[in-house]
């Protein structure tokens, strides 16, 4: 029950943000726009390189092969959460590419040319980067969260911090571009993490798989 709350908790917060954002809200969008111009200082070739290369891989490099990993390694658990991974990533992707197209924000337009080291043409909010990864790490933190195990969700979690903060700094994103992906791709994962007792019979199968691989190697 309480993953229901928090997601329709999330659900309402980012309803709530898209709204401000809408109607363009002068306050929201001064604040916005200040936070942007701030984190949006590239400082050095290195550390370009470094967000650069967060914005390009941190998402579908990363979490693709995060949930591959699971599924080929991660035993009954890891298996368990490979298939809820799929699933928040099944829904929030063309769920995110259909509100980016109704809500129709610009994308951002940097101070200064040399800003902008990434460029793309698609509506702003929510970012893309920002729901899958979010979503990500909270099906982790909700399935990896003891001993040694919870290691992976932070580290994974550190990751996913630094392709949001990637999306700012690169100049394509405003904070509220991804505050918004977090609370839509958290607001999901949470409901699918939820309703996870509903999967059994997916479970079920998958561990008799997984028995039967274990059972022919012995």
């Amino acid at each position: 029950m309480k993953y229901y709350v928090v997601s329709l908790l999330l659900f309402i917060g980012f309803a709530v943000l898209a709204f401000l954002i809408v109607s363009d809200n002068v306050q929201i969008t001064k604040w916005d726009y200040y936070v942007f111009g701030i984190i949006n200082t590239p400082h050095n070739n290195i550390i370009n390189k470094i967000m650069v290369d967060l914005t390009k891989y941190g998402r579908e490099a990363v979490w693709i092969a995060t949930t591959a990993l699971l599924f080929i390694f991660g035993k009954k658990d890891g298996r368990r959460t490979a298939v809820l991974l799929t699933m928040a990533f099944i829904i929030l992707i063309p769920l995110g590419s259909i509100l980016k197209d109704e809500i129709n924000r610009q994308r951002p337009m940097p101070l200064a040319y040399d800003n902008l080291l990434i460029k793309e043409s698609d509506p702003s909010f929510p970012s893309g980067h920002a729901v899958i990864v979010s979503a990500g790490e909270f099906i982790m933190l909700s399935r990896f969260n003891q001993g040694k195990r919870m290691v992976i969700s932070l580290v994974l979690a550190v990751e996913a911090l630094m392709v949001i903060y990637s999306r700012i700094y690169v100049g394509d994103h405003y904070p509220l571009d991804v505050i918004g992906g977090i609370l839509l791709g958290t607001g999901v994962s949470s409901f699918i993490v939820g309703s996870s007792k509903y999967f059994s019979p997916i479970f079920s199968r998958l561990d008799s798989i997984g028995r039967k691989s274990s059972s022919s190697q012995t």
